[in-house]
């Protein structure tokens, strides 16, 4: 003989703890030795979660914990979109493409003197501007 599982109805108002609690009691009331709770008195215990914490909530309905815990993340993560995971606070920063070391070749003559520069990757400490202004400058 198959037990009824729909012991909860899509009501308009969330159920209580003290009204799933007694949806609880007439399952085990009725239900046969060793039977596995409904799922939807699962959910409905998993739907507390969200006004009172876990221990609460297992304790009152005499579920197991890590039981109940299970149902909950389980049913967190069901409310994830394809690709969308939990917001963890970072902020995401677009810099356009990556910035490839460069390279630079610059050639300088006056008066006779020649000068010639070559940089690879990023200028650090070095500033081509006042080199070349220095080199112009002697060339005076």
């Amino acid at each position: 003989m198959r037990e009824n599982t729909n012991l909860i109805t899509t009501p308009t108002v969330k159920p209580t703890l003290g009204v799933v609690r007694n949806q609880f009691e007439a399952w085990r009331k009725r239900r046969r030795c060793r039977s596995r709770i409904p799922e939807s008195l699962w959910q409905a215990a998993a739907d507390l979660c969200r006004e009172h914490s876990m221990g609460e909530v297992s304790q009152v309905l005499r579920l197991n914990y890590n039981g109940l815990k299970h149902r909950v993340q389980g049913s967190r993560d069901r409310g994830l979109a394809i690709g969308q995971g939990p917001d963890l606070g970072f902020v995401r920063l677009d810099l356009g493409a990556p910035i490839m070391p460069s390279e630079c070749l610059v050639e300088m003559e006056a008066n006779g003197s020649k000068m010639r520069m070559s940089f690879r990757g990023v200028l650090r400490g070095v500033d081509p501007v006042e080199l070349s202004r220095a080199f112009w400058r002697q060339g005076r």
